[in-house]
Formats: C-alpha cells, sequence, structure tokens
C-alpha cells in the first residue's frame, strides 16, 4: 500500500508565487514544517493580513536546505513504500516543483484531490474542532488529512 502523505504551502500571491511555508502530513501522523525566508513587498494584501500573522518563529530555511530536509523526511517517513503526495491546490503542485527543481524524489508520485463540497466542510469542521487556524500549512495539511481521510481508507 502507499503511503500518503497530505501537503499544503502558503505562498506570496497568485500572481507570483514564491513559496513561504508548508506542512505535510501522514497517516501515522508523522508531520513536517518548514518556513522560508521571504520578500514581504511581493506579498498579497491578504497573505500580509491573513497569513504573516500565523507564521511560527522557526528559524527560516533557503529553498536548497527545504529540499534537503524535506527529501530527508520523506525517506524517515516511506517505510519502504511508494509516497503518494496528496494536494487541493495546484499552487501546491508548483510549490513542489520549486523546491525539488523537477526533480523529485524516486518513488514519489502526486495526487491532485479535487476540493468537493464535502471536503470543504470536513476541513472547515477540523479547523473549528481544534481551534487551529485556517491558512496556516501545518493546519491546513491536518485538514486535508482529516476530511479525506474515507477517501484513503477506500484506497484511492
Amino acid at each position: 500500500m502507499a503511503q500518503y502523505i497530505f501537503v499544503d504551502t502558503e505562498f506570496t500571491s497568485f500572481e507570483k508565487p514564491e513559496l513561504i511555508s508548508i506542512g505535510l502530513v501522514t497517516l501515522g501522523q508523522e508531520e513536517f514544517y518548514a518556513e522560508v525566508g521571504y520578500d514581504l513587498e511581493r506579498c498579497s494584501g491578504f497573505v500580509k493580513s491573513t497569513v504573516i500573522p500565523l507564521l511560527s518563529n522557526i528559524e527560516k530555511c533557503s529553498l536548497a536546505e527545504l529540499k534537503v530536509r524535506l527529501s530527508m523526511w520523506i525517506d524517515e517517513v516511506r517505510k519502504a513504500e511508494p509516497v503518494v503526495l496528496c494536494y487541493d491546490s495546484q499552487y501546491d503542485y508548483i510549490m513542489l516543483e520549486f523546491i525539488f527543481e523537477n526533480d523529485f524524489p524516486n518513488g514519489v508520485s502526486f495526487q491532485r484531490l479535487g476540493a468537493s463540497y464535502i471536503n470543504k466542510i470536513e476541513q472547515y469542521e477540523y479547523h473549528v474542532r481544534t481551534k487551529q487556524v485556517e491558512h496556516h500549512a501545518l493546519h491546513d495539511a491536518r485538514a486535508l488529512r482529516y476530511s479525506l481521510r474515507s477517501w484513503v481508507r477506500n484506497g484511492q
């Protein structure tokens, strides 16, 4: 069986997206979170008012450092199984392309998960129930996992 990893990213704007943070979670509760350096001037008004205040006080890393750290984490959690990185926005995939420079780790595939009505309701329910604010990459990756747990159980 594949190892499903749920991914969410936050980025500067839709017009010229640059990564700000990334969160990944497995079905087994392993988690990865990182923030990269970004230019505040390139951030949209929404990102400045909503995303930036939610960032952690962790040390920012470069994209090169992130590529190494993320590759190592994926290798640690894969358990000799193929990995499927699941995301709900095409922008998440674009950010993964930036991180890995289109040189993805072996045995990793991607699955874009359509944001159906029920998924959004369950994501909202997760944020309310856990009091984890939306638009934080790790919180949103957890909510994505929560909203799609039945999809994974059914072997999709």
